[in-house]
């Protein structure tokens, strides 16, 4: 499948599981579908760790004087509890912002290191809790796995563990690895 149909199938999944905006909670663990119809004023909170997914839209956020900007293709990582400033930049009542959001716990990430022993060197200069990259093919084919299974609810408490660790997997052994395996 390639990298636009996985962004279609994301956003299906999402418009199906979020009829109005706002945050849902799925029936998978740590896993919530943000959708908002209309541009947002900024809002302020702490973002707990997650990998955030947007598949429609666009969202800005502030890690004190920071920006973080990111769209469909890209991921925000927030690696540990961190205080934000937030807004959905882009979003029409036609073409709402969708996001995929999987939280995850330091304990989550300690065990995906010791199981596969990965490495985790320093690969990038600035070591910073919060980062946006690019969604890679394989990131993007495990989240969509693991929002599928909302259409199986039998299946989630055997295969949501497990495509949650080969998300964190995945995300460990990108560019930004460091980072997330560092804050821990």
């Amino acid at each position: 499948m390639n990298k636009y149909t996985q962004h279609d199938e994301l956003t299906r999944i999402i418009e199906s599981y979020s009829t109005n905006d706002g945050v849902h909670a799925t029936a998978v663990p740590s896993l919530f579908f943000i959708r908002e119809s209309n541009v947002t004023e900024p809002k302020h909170g702490v973002y707990k760790p997650a990998l955030c997914i947007i598949a429609q839209g666009e969202k800005e956020v502030f890690l004190a004087q920071e920006r973080f900007s990111y769209s469909p293709g890209d991921y925000l990582i927030a690696s540990v509890d961190l205080p934000v400033t937030g807004k959905v930049i882009k979003a029409a009542s036609n073409v709402p912002y969708l996001c995929f959001k999987l939280e995850f716990t330091p304990s989550q990430i300690l065990e995906v290191i010791s199981d596969s022993n990965i490495h985790i060197g320093s690969k990038e200069k600035n070591k910073r809790a919060m980062f946006v990259g690019r969604t890679e093919e394989t990131i993007l084919d495990a989240v969509i796995r693991l929002a599928r299974l909302l259409d199986s609810p039998k299946d989630i408490p055997v295969l949501a563990p497990l495509f949650t660790k080969e998300i964190l997997y995945r995300v460990l052994q990108g560019p930004h690895g460091a980072t997330l395996g560092k804050s821990q």
